[in-house]
This record gives C-alpha cells, sequence and structure tokens, in this order.
C-alpha cells in the first residue's frame, strides 16, 4: 500500500514537472529565438534554401549598433518613452483619487458612472481617434509628446480606476476612520496610509499603462502623422514599408522589450514595499 501511494504521489510530482518545464519552454522559446535573430550575420539569415540554423554562424551586434546610430530610432525611443512615462503620471494622479472616491463614498448613482467609466474601453480604438485629433488640433496638441501621452492616459484611465477600485475594496476602512479619530485629515490620511497599502496594486496599474502607452499605435500614428516625431511603434511601421531582414526586426524587437523590463523591476520594488508599509501605519 506504501508503495502504491508513493508511486502515485510520484507521478504527480512528475506531471507537475513536466506541466512546468513545458510552459517555461512556451515562454522562453519566442524570447530565445527573437535574440538569435537579433545578433545573426546575414549568412545565418539569408541561407539560399538550407535550414536555417539553431545558432548564428557568427553572432555579431552589427544590428544594435546600426539602430543605436540611426537618429530616428534614438528619437523614437525617447518620445515612447516620455509619453509612457506621461501616461503613466496623468493616469494615475488621476485614477486614483477618482477610485478612492468611487469606493469610500456611496453616492446614489455611483455604479452606473463606474460603469460608465470602464464601458468607455468596449468600443474600438480607432472610434476615438477622430474625436480626440480633432479635439487636440484645436488646443494645439497634435505633434507633440503631450498630445500622445495625455491620449494614452484617455484609453488607460478606466484600467486604472478598475483596478485601483479593487485595490482600496480591500483596505479596510478603519484605517481612514483612525486616522481621523487621531486628527489628521482626509487628504493625510488618504495620502500617508492609504496610498502605501495600496502600492502593490497601483504599481501593477503602473506597469500596465506603461506597457499600454509603449506599444500604442494608433493614437500615435494620427497624432503624429505631419510632424517630425514618432514612437517606436510607427517606426517599425515605417522600416516594415521596405521589407527588411529578419534580424534587424528582431534587433528592433529586444531594444523595444528592454525599456519595458526595467521599468518593471523600477515598478517591483514597490510592489513588495508596500505589502507592508501602511499597516505599520
Amino acid at each position: 500500500m506504501k508503495q502504491k501511494g508513493r508511486t502515485k504521489i510520484n507521478a504527480g510530482r512528475l506531471i507537475w514537472f513536466i506541466g512546468m518545464v513545458l510552459m517555461i519552454l512556451m515562454v522562453l522559446a519566442p524570447i530565445f529565438v527573437m535574440f538569435k535573430y537579433s545578433i545573426s550575420d546575414r549568412a545565418s539569415v539569408v541561407t539560399g534554401g538550407m535550414p536555417i540554423p539553431l545558432w548564428p554562424y557568427h553572432p555579431t551586434t552589427e544590428q544594435f549598433r546600426g539602430l543605436a546610430a540611426m537618429d530616428a530610432f534614438v528619437k523614437s525611443a525617447l518620445t515612447s518613452m516620455e509619453a509612457a512615462l506621461l501616461a503613466v503620471i496623468v493616469s494615475l494622479a488621476i485614477g486614483t483619487p477618482a477610485a478612492y472616491a468611487l469606493v469610500r463614498y456611496r453616492f446614489p448613482g455611483m455604479m452606473v458612472l463606474a460603469t460608465l467609466l470602464i464601458s468607455v474601453r468596449l468600443f474600438p480604438d480607432i472610434v476615438s481617434v477622430v474625436p480626440i485629433v480633432e479635439t487636440f488640433t484645436k488646443v494645439n496638441l497634435l505633434n507633440s509628446v503631450w498630445g500622445v501621452g495625455l491620449a494614452h492616459s484617455l484609453l488607460s484611465m478606466p484600467y486604472v480606476i478598475f483596478i485601483a477600485m479593487g485595490v482600496f475594496e480591500t483596505i479596510p476602512k478603519d484605517l481612514d476612520e483612525q486616522a481621523q479619530i487621531l486628527g489628521a485629515s482626509k487628504l493625510y490620511s488618504f495620502v500617508r496610509i492609504i496610498l502605501p497599502v495600496a502600492l502593490p496594486g497601483l504599481a501593477a496599474a503602473a506597469i500596465y499603462v506603461f506597457l499600454l502607452s509603449w506599444d500604442e499605435f494608433i493614437f500615435a500614428y494620427f497624432l503624429l502623422a505631419f510632424g517630425n516625431l514618432s514612437t517606436l511603434p510607427v517606426l517599425l511601421q515605417k522600416i516594415l514599408s521596405w521589407t527588411p531582414q529578419h534580424n534587424l526586426l528582431a534587433a528592433v524587437s529586444v531594444m523595444l522589450s528592454i525599456p519595458v523590463i526595467i521599468f518593471t523591476f523600477i515598478v517591483q520594488k514597490y510592489m513588495q514595499a508596500g505589502a507592508t508599509a501602511g499597516a505599520v501605519k
């Protein structure tokens, strides 16, 4: 009986281990292919009908050096970074207090208002492009980083409010009341007591907004169509117009991924620190 029990346990562990290995391979395989192509030389990409090697014949960083020397790529990367950071700041600065108010202060029609805010994202982005472009034209926000950042803030605001509402609902209202009993104002208790507890959820929302802005194409394309600025997705569309080789596209993909990874690691420390910071207060 003991032997059968051990066999069942070992079989379960083996299935679990195989499943984990398959999941890891599914995640790492695209990353490996992208990195392999990014350091491939021309002979490893243009093989003349021969099978493409598993690893480049002569690994090189030529594609990365070429991108670093390309003024359009560097300028587009800076534009994307500025727009993404602006979208994160504006979305969190407006969405976080709005979500807190919707959760803490009950009023007639509150659920209808929250539903309407979130349902905005049910419409495709292309529906919102024309009115936003027309509005930004009147206020001179076309062909500017501010215009793209604010447009991305409009796209991400419902998500930030939805995520933040879920975070604030898990925080006991007693924290607010105890702080106010001790003489703290509502603003002070929100900034110094509630926000530290909510940091993990807000950090996750910041990562989502950054990813949305970094990868967004439609609004950036229409808002920057008649100027000298462009974001990286817009620049990538221009590069695709002349059918580049796979190694150049892979190098661009790697360069697109690096800032997102760096931003995620920076924000993750707030997710860890915020888990217990407010509880002590």
